[in-house]
């Protein structure tokens, strides 16, 4: 996490913990290993992950252990956020 992706209020979108979970992901990880990384609780984690899974941007492994790793959909997502700079240009495009 960029500490130049925080607004104002000092908190990070909703785009942007996106792209901060799917660049962890970038491998596959294990859930603990997310969650260390993210600064996210357990409950917050889950959800995004569940989002990110419905989305196609990330899948989810069971062998040999459980872990999450990106989607060719997700690179593309995460190169539309990082060309566009911010996450307020690509809500403000849509």
């Amino acid at each position: 996490m960029a500490l130049d992706t925080l607004g104002v209020n000092g908190r990070r979108d909703k785009i942007t913990i996106m792209s901060d979970l799917l660049g962890i992901i970038q491998e596959p990880r294990r859930v603990t290993h997310i969650l260390y990384k993210s600064n996210m609780s357990y409950v917050q984690l889950l959800k995004y992950l569940d989002n990110l899974m419905e989305m196609g941007f990330a899948e989810e492994n069971t062998v040999p252990h459980r872990s999450f790793k990106i989607t060719q959909n997700g690179k593309l997502f995460m190169e539309l956020v990082s060309r566009n700079g911010s996450s307020d240009s690509l809500v403000a495009k849509q």
